[in-house]
C-alpha cells in the first residue's frame, strides 16, 4: 500500500480500508468512505427529556454491573 504508485486508504475506527483517489491540491476523485457513511442509517437522536432519563438510567446500570465485576 506503499510507494509511489500505490493508492491511496483510508482507516475507520473500526480498521475498515477505503479508497481515497485524490491529486494533490484539488478534490479528492473518489472517496469511498464518505460515499460509506452517506450510504449508513442515521442513529435516532434523543428528543425528550424522559427518553434521556432512561437512556442515563441504562448508562448508569451498565457502568455500576461492570464496576463490580472488577472488585
Amino acid at each position: 500500500m506503499n510507494g509511489k504508485e500505490a493508492d491511496t486508504y483510508v482507516i475507520n475506527a473500526e480498521h475498515k480500508l477505503f479508497c481515497l483517489k485524490t491529486t494533490i491540491g484539488k478534490e479528492p476523485e473518489k472517496d469511498c468512505m464518505s460515499e460509506y457513511l452517506k450510504a449508513q442509517p442515521k442513529k435516532p437522536k434523543l428528543t425528550d427529556k424522559i427518553t434521556a432519563i432512561k437512556k442515563l438510567d441504562e448508562l448508569k446500570q451498565f457502568l455500576n454491573k461492570r464496576q463490580s465485576y472488577n472488585r
